[in-house]
């Protein structure tokens, strides 16, 4: 959001009745996208205008918001997919695992009355996450139907002629095989040109790769932050952990007091050079990419470049909230506050 520009002016400098509509994250490429019309905003929607992050008048504490709020239809089981990972299966490594992903656009909302014209694998932003062991073979179907040329490229490690680079055009399909590896975590995303809309616009999810050997038992996070950018709102005016911007600012991710956490988290911002992940009152060991069977190193804050990744653990030994941001404060206020509550 601009500075000096509150949202309630915000609002009314776009003129559309209360909605602000996200067309993109193209700045600078001259493409001219198409912007929901408000006959695809749900009937009788009444979007609330929030702006959090102010000093109370009253109290004189900070309220830690943002300048956004999660969807007011939205309630606190509505990110499960995307927060609780899939569990391991039990299967031996090197099963077949076949997949579907369809490349779809559809009109999302990012945040409270904030809605962005998404490019989606099976609907969701990010995608949904795929997990496999080390040495399993991945057969994904892919099938485009949208009007642009999309694909399919993973992290990690296969065989070139895998690697998912070659566009797949308007209303084609192909299918993606790779073997699983190396344990880790791995993001995808599609890597048609230009590469910074394809990704803006929402085309990016995370697949665990497990060692044959299981990890030890810990309650398992998934978190990916991504950004929302517009002509009207600059780039990434939006950020969001897992899709939907201050979900867990309004609510926590409960884990049990003293056992073990293991959070997946992956970097999906375009346009910004860093972010960075700080949980507060705790520290966290930390394996880079998800690999290795012994942590790295330890801290209370990860930098983590574009498509970067890492896998941390910890256990928070107090009741109560413990809160998590990125430490580019600008990003934190855009949505991306967050916090767990031990109970």
């Amino acid at each position: 959001m601009p500075e000096g520009v509150s949202r309630r002016e915000l609002l009314k400098k776009v003129g559309l009745g209360g909605a602000v509509f996200l067309g993109g994250s193209v700045i600078g490429h001259g493409i001219d996208h198409q912007s929901a019309s408000a006959a695809e905003i749900p009937e009788g929607y009444e979007p609330a205008v929030v702006d959090h992050g102010m000093p109370d008048a009253e109290s004189g504490s900070a309220l830690y918001g943002h300048l956004h709020s999660p969807p007011t239809s939205m309630g606190p089981g509505d990110l499960d997919h995307h927060t609780n990972p899939p569990l391991r299966d039990g299967q031996p490594a090197g099963v077949v695992r076949d997949l579907e992903l369809v490349v779809e656009e559809r009109l999302i909302e990012v945040g409270d009355g904030v809605f962005f014209q998404a490019w989606t694998y099976n609907g969701t932003v990010p995608a949904p996450i795929i997990r496999a062991t080390e040495g399993d073979t991945v057969r994904i179907h892919f099938e485009n139907r949208t009007g642009h040329p999309h694909n399919l490229h993973f992290h990690g490690a296969h065989r070139p002629e895998q690697d998912g680079w070659e566009q797949v055009p308007p209303g084609g399909e192909t299918t993606y095989t790779i073997v699983a590896g190396p344990a880790g975590l791995h993001p995808y995303h599609c890597h048609t040109t230009p590469l910074a809309e394809h990704v803006g616009r929402g085309l990016y999810g995370m697949m665990i790769v497990d060692p044959v050997e299981e990890r030890s038992p810990a309650h398992e996070i998934a978190l990916l932050i991504s950004g929302f950018s517009s002509n009207e709102l600059g780039q990434n005016g939006v950020i969001a952990w897992n899709g939907v911007a201050g979900f867990y600012n309004s609510y926590p991710i409960k884990v049990a007091m003293g056992e073990p956490v293991r959070v997946y988290l992956v970097n999906m911002i375009e346009h910004e050079p860093l972010a960075s992940f700080h949980l507060h009152a705790e520290t966290f060991d930390v394996y880079p990419a998800g690999m290795g069977s012994s942590a790295a190193f330890r801290d209370d804050t990860i930098v983590l470049g574009q498509a970067q990744r890492a896998m941390i653990e910890f256990t928070l030994p107090h009741l109560g909230r413990y809160m998590f941001h990125p430490h580019q404060h600008w990003l934190a206020e855009r949505g991306a506050m967050g916090w767990f509550a031990a109970i």
